[in-house]
């Protein structure tokens, strides 16, 4: 496979359009899963989502690095994971891979990948069990 760097962090195409999470491609791997959350864990996540919603790609990716998203580097465990559960078609050529905290503080995070105006959810990490990049 033969990884490219993008040229941003977002697909600047869809730079003006409101975020939209979707989970087709969400690991069901318990620890990085839904189903690894708790009640509370469901519910900090499920706030934050409606937050981020809010906001375009332009607005999140402009935002400090405790607030909005942090780039996966190729090589990387973060980068591998979302990687291996990528389905969309154009993955070797365009790949914008990143993770974002779910609270400032805490190593709580969300991995996953832009389609379009999607933001993929691959992985969900409520542990900080996955290595930053």
């Amino acid at each position: 496979m033969d990884e490219l760097n993008p040229p941003s962090k977002i697909d600047l195409r869809y730079a003006e359009e409101k975020i939209v999470f979707v989970i087709c491609d969400c690991s069901l791997h318990k620890p990085y899963s839904f189903y690894g959350l708790s009640r509370e864990g469901a519910i900090k996540l499920i706030t934050r989502l409606k937050y981020i919603e809010k906001h375009t790609w332009k607005q999140f990716a402009n935002l400090d690095r405790t607030n909005g998203l942090t780039s996966e580097k190729p090589n990387t465990d973060g980068f591998k994971l979302i990687h291996e559960q990528n389905s969309s078609i154009g993955k070797v050529v365009e790949q914008y891979y990143f993770h974002f905290r779910v609270e400032k503080s805490d190593l709580f995070r969300v991995f996953g990948y832009q389609r379009n105006h999607y933001f993929c959810i691959t992985h969900i990490d409520p542990n900080g069990k996955i290595q930053h990049s």
